[in-house]
């Protein structure tokens, strides 16, 4: 989601009004109760319920790395504020030149946004996976997952299945699906391969679906 959207924004006609006040509102658009195509709020509404569904379950065994994750939490939500008030400042301009000039500075300000994104998620995988592999037992993983997943709104849990699935390979489905499909009920199985069956090429979702034992449109 990130790379592609650095992507656009790279290429963006800041001079075209249509276009780039366009791209504002989809990166910006509505932050913290926005629907389809909103970016900046899925990052903002992914740390929130990290915190509340996993964070607070390692603070017993681990309080300080809570903590240091926890600052760049509010580090990276400030940014994530600041970018979106870049993004109304380029919504108001009519001038070309002035349009090209913040339309510079939000490209600048995206790409410190998405760098410090990646290195914070880059840090939980290295810092906090492995406290819980040590202190959670198989069980208890998919207890909470099923916890994080069942809590999202559904047009949440829709919105960033629709962006993280086609991004995984075939071993990666069949390991979150293979997963999804064991965490204690109610879980959200039936949504994910609904998603799938939407949004992967078929030829991939054909093979997953075989190796995962499942037929029909959705499955039984």
């Amino acid at each position: 989601m990130v790379y592609e959207l650095g992507l656009r924004l790279g290429v963006a006609d800041f001079t075209s009004v249509p276009e780039s006040n366009e791209m504002a509102l989809q990166l910006k658009h509505s932050l913290m109760d926005s629907r389809a195509n909103c970016i900046v709020c899925l990052l903002y509404a992914h740390s929130k319920h990290e915190e509340k569904d996993f964070f607070s379950a390692i603070v017993p065994f681990d309080k300080e790395l809570v903590d240091l994750m926890m600052v760049e939490h509010r580090d990276i939500s400030k940014q994530i504020f600041d970018l979106a008030k870049t993004c109304d400042e380029l919504v108001s301009l009519t001038d070309p030149a002035r349009r090209i000039e913040v339309g510079d500075r939000l490209c600048l300000e995206a790409n410190d946004l998405f760098s410090a994104y990646l290195a914070h998620l880059n840090n939980e995988e290295a810092t906090l996976v492995p406290v819980m592999w040590e202190r959670f037992t198989d069980e208890q993983l998919r207890a909470l997952r099923a916890q994080f997943y069942n809590q999202l709104p559904l047009f949440r849990f829709d919105e960033w299945m629709r962006w993280t699935l086609p991004a995984l390979n075939p071993e990666e489905l069949e390991i979150l699906l293979k997963g999804m499909r064991t965490d204690p009920p109610p879980n959200r199985f039936q949504e994910v391969v609904r998603i799938a069956e939407e949004t992967l090429p078929s030829d991939r979702w054909g093979s997953v679906k075989s190796r995962l034992g499942l037929s029909g449109a959705t499955m039984a």
